[in-house]
């Protein structure tokens, strides 16, 4: 769009830095809610950052957008079934408290995402997948990590795709899941979702502790092997942290897996 329009500016109520990081690579101007803005021409620089958006009303607290209800909204994306077993079922897979449960089912029916005929189904279902990558990229994401490595010989990270997980603990994520199921993306950034220790991750798979480290490991946040086979993570959460970074040709790969799956 930028290239064939003159004068192109992005406008969107948030945008995550990474993303404004990979428009400003582009060139690609834009404005958000709260006022920052990257606008380049050739006459004129512009770029304000730093606002935070002024809430000008209180919104009610909505239990399906917490970090926890993320993590349940995340199982009813996976499979819309699982919304009419019963509450103590839907906790247990999902890893979360009983109480948690009819907060989050109400707070779905309270946005439109939830209507209830004979049983429950999820509507408006585009919106609420969009809502749900925002959510888990701002809210649930960063309170997963544990940590960064990389590995301990460059031919381990060559070799990477050998590499023996521990089934049902440890699982690919973001670039290197798609790589897995695309056979398209040659991963720079690896991520990793885990229940391992640090010291399992350091003995099973060769990895030494770095803040810089190019291995961002994540707390695995599902209790039932949810994943596309024994290494990867589901396509939807693999889509979901493709698209997040913000990157060209990780977001080619991301409508790939969407296309597909």
């Amino acid at each position: 769009q930028a290239k064939t329009n003159k004068n192109f500016l992005l406008i969107a109520e948030v945008i995550f830095p990474k993303i404004k990081e990979e428009l400003r690579k582009q060139g690609i101007a834009y404005l958000d809610m709260a006022g920052n803005i990257f606008l380049q021409t050739a006459k004129h620089h512009l770029w304000i950052e730093g606002h935070k958006i002024q809430h000008t009303r209180v919104e009610k607290a909505n239990r399906a957008f917490t970090p926890t209800g993320l993590k349940v909204l995340y199982l009813f994306l996976l499979d819309e079934t699982l919304l009419n077993q019963p509450q103590r079922i839907i906790a247990d897979k999902a890893g979360v408290a009983l109480g948690n449960i009819n907060y989050i089912l109400n707070g779905l029916k309270e946005q439109k995402f939830l209507i209830e005929k004979g049983k429950f189904q999820l509507v408006n279902k585009n919106e609420l997948l969009q809502k749900w990558m925002t959510g888990f990229e701002e809210k649930l994401k960063p309170a997963l990590h544990t940590g960064n490595y990389t590995f301990a010989a460059k031919a381990d990270e060559i070799n990477w795709k050998q590499m023996r997980l521990k089934p049902n603990h440890t699982f690919w994520g973001a670039e290197p899941a798609g790589a897995f199921i695309t056979n398209y993306l040659a991963p720079e950034i690896f991520t990793l979702y885990t229940n391992e220790t640090r010291n399992d991750l350091i003995k099973h798979y060769r990895l030494v502790p770095d803040p810089n480290g190019n291995i961002q490991v994540y707390q695995k946040f599902w209790e039932d092997n949810v994943a596309f086979n024994e290494t990867t993570v589901h396509p939807l959460l693999a889509y979901t942290d493709l698209m997040n970074t913000g990157n060209s040709r990780c977001m080619e790969t991301a409508k790939m897996i969407y296309e597909q799956y």
